[in-house]
């Protein structure tokens, strides 16, 4: 069974920014979490723990999500023939 690509790619676009999108607005708004948040967002350039630093954090997720969903569904069919 081939994976396409492209649908995998935007699978984990989605579920990845929807992960952190959730975790930035519940730790935003109750501020649980900080620390966890401001560790992780430190390997990710241009994060601030801030509402538009959700903003940037998200969109990151998206266009490296895309990519890394892409190149996997790419590798998987190459290997599968």
């Amino acid at each position: 069974m081939q994976l396409s690509p492209k649908t995998l790619g935007y699978t984990v676009a989605i579920l990845s920014a929807a992960c952190w999108f959730l975790a930035m607005i519940f730790s935003l708004l109750t501020g649980i979490g900080v620390i966890t948040l401001t560790t992780l967002g430190a390997f990710h350039p241009f994060f601030t723990y801030s509402w538009g630093g959700m903003v940037i954090i998200v969109i990151e997720h998206l266009i490296g999500g895309y990519i890394v969903g892409w190149i996997f569904a790419s590798l998987y069919n190459k290997l599968l023939k």
